[in-house]
C-alpha cells in the first residue's frame, strides 16, 4: 500500500493490521516489555466521512488490541494525506448532547442565543476547549482552539455498521489544537447519528499527529 495515496486508505478494511510506531506507541511498547518497535493493532470499524461540500474526508479507524484501543484518524484533503492517533480523552465520557447538558457539561458548547429556551441540537460547540493535564506532577490547564475550518458537517458510514442503526449516518467533525506545548496537541469532537433520526452521539478524543512512516498497514 502507498500511503500517501488517499485511494489505498480508502480500501483498508475492518480486520486489516494497522503497527503504530510513534514515540508514543513504541514508548508504550517498551513498558509492555516487547522493545523498541511498534504495537500492531486490528482495524475493528471504519467510518467514512465526506463533508457535505466535499473539501475534505476523514477515516476514522477504531484500533485494537489485547491491552489498549486508539483511533487512528486519516484525514484527506485533494490529494494531501495527514494521520493523526487519538485516544479517549481520560474523565470525558460519551453520550448524546442532552446527556452531556445534563451532567453540566455546558462549557462544551457556545451561548445559545435565548439561554433559557433553546434544543440542544441547535448548540454549536465551544471555540475552545479547557482540559487539565498532569506535567512534573502537577496539573497544567491546556486550552485547545478550535480549527479554522470551523465545525465540519459530513455524510458518514460505518463499516460494519453499529446493530440497530442504518450503515449511513450524519456526522460533525470538531478539530482543536493546543499552542502551548503538551504530548497531545489535537482534541477532536465526533459527533454521529442517523440521517432521518433525532439522537446522536458525542465523542471525545486527545491525540497527536503523526508521520506517515510511523505507521505500517496490513490490508486484508
Amino acid at each position: 500500500m502507498e500511503k500517501d495515496k488517499p485511494a489505498d486508505w480508502l480500501l483498508v478494511k475492518p480486520g486489516s493490521i494497522i503497527t503504530v510506531s510513534d514515540a508514543q506507541g513504541i514508548a508504550d511498547s517498551m513498558k509492555r516489555g516487547l522493545g523498541v518497535k511498534g504495537i500492531d493493532y486490528t482495524v475493528k470499524t471504519v467510518l467514512r466521512l465526506e463533508q457535505l461540500d466535499g473539501l475534505s474526508k476523514h477515516l476514522v479507524f477504531t484500533l485494537y488490541d489485547a491491552e489498549q484501543s486508539l483511533t487512528l484518524v486519516v484525514k484527506i484533503v485533494d490529494d494531501l494525506v495527514d494521520l493523526y492517533v487519538y485516544f479517549d480523552v481520560p474523565g470525558l465520557f460519551a453520550g448524546t448532547r442532552a446527556e452531556l447538558l445534563n451532567r453540566n457539561m455546558f462549557w462544551l458548547f457556545q451561548q445559545p442565543a435565548n439561554p433559557d429556551h433553546y434544543e440542544p441540537a441547535e448548540l454549536q460547540y465551544a471555540v475552545a476547549i479547557r482540559q487539565n493535564v498532569e506535567r512534573d506532577g502537577k496539573d497544567v490547564e491546556i486550552v485547545y482552539n478550535e480549527k479554522p475550518q470551523g465545525e465540519l458537517q459530513c455524510k458518514c458510514v460505518e463499516i460494519p455498521p453499529r446493530s440497530g442503526m442504518s450503515a449511513e449516518l450524519l456526522a460533525t467533525l470538531v478539530e482543536y489544537r493546543a499552542e502551548q506545548p503538551t504530548e497531545n496537541p489535537e482534541f477532536l469532537i465526533l459527533e454521529t447519528g442517523e440521517q432521518r433520526g433525532s439522537r446522536s452521539f458525542v465523542q471525545f478524543f486527545l491525540g497527536c499527529p503523526i508521520k506517515l512512516s510511523e505507521v505500517d498497514v496490513l490490508s486484508i
